[in-house]
């Protein structure tokens, strides 16, 4: 019975889906003057057509334009070295919870290594708020910023890449 249920459910939702499947051109043509046009095939709710890649590769409306050859490159550099720097500033903000924790060992070495010249840096700048340092908070605000600026959906080197400007 739950068998049946599922191709019943399954039968419906291809038909539902059907309208946003490109059709695939069948051999004969009408003529229309000097010019031939493909008819294109219908098929039924119960018979599910296969799309070759290569099709969907020959109907894709988005057309990468031709950019510098630097961008792509600092784009994937960039992209991970800022959300490293990130995630380690998060970790710094939850270290900063417990101050009793010896950021010199071992496993808080890790993350406080590479953090701490940045945080050194405004240090005497930002004072901290009600006695928690906050200058991992201002950091990863910075380097989330950065990176939506620059690599974001409609960031710098995003629309770069995708329409040369």
């Amino acid at each position: 019975m739950t068998m049946l249920r599922l191709t019943l459910l399954f039968s419906l939702l291809v038909c539902w889906t059907e309208a946003f499947v490109p059709t695939r051109p069948i051999a004969s043509s009408r003529k229309l003057g000097d010019h031939q046009r493909p008819t294109f095939a219908r098929s039924s709710c119960t018979s599910l057509r296969m799309i070759e890649i290569s099709d969907l590769a020959t109907q894709s409306s988005l057309v990468l334009a031709e950019t510098e050859p630097w961008v792509q490159p600092l784009s994937l550099v960039l992209d991970p070295f800022l959300n490293l720097l990130s995630f380690g500033m998060l970790c710094r903000v939850v270290l900063s919870w417990y101050p009793t924790t010896n950021v010199n060992e071992l496993p808080w070495a890790a993350v406080a290594w590479p953090t701490e010249p940045f945080l050194r840096a405004i240090r005497g700048v930002v004072p901290p708020a009600f006695g928690v340092d906050i200058t991992p908070i201002v950091w990863l605000g910075v380097f989330t910023f950065l990176h939506e600026i620059l690599l974001g959906q409609q960031g710098f080197f995003t629309m770069k890449i995708k329409y040369g400007i």
